[in-house]
């Protein structure tokens, strides 16, 4: 079972990898729209590289929270931009 679960998480990493160097393309062209979804990707295939490791699924479990913090955040503040009074 193990076996599998290494299995898994290393097609995930190549997948995040091939994200990466997909968005390395783009990001030559229009890099102030790509650049930032080319570091997140980046960032997300560190992150699952190092699932096999101990310590990094609690890390992860931080990082998820933290993150979805942010992005609930970001929608309270794009609603109140889009709907503030003119």
């Amino acid at each position: 079972m193990e076996i599998q679960e290494k299995d898994t998480l290393f097609l995930m990493t190549l997948a995040a990898f091939g994200s990466v160097l997909a968005s390395g393309l783009a990001v030559i062209l229009q890099w102030n729209i790509v650049l930032p979804l080319t570091v997140a990707v980046f960032l997300l295939m560190i992150l699952t590289y190092l699932l096999n490791k101990k310590g990094a699924i609690h890390f992860t479990e931080n990082a998820e929270n933290w993150a979805m913090i942010i992005t609930l955040l970001a929608f309270i503040a794009s609603f109140i931009y889009l709907y503030r009074p003119t």
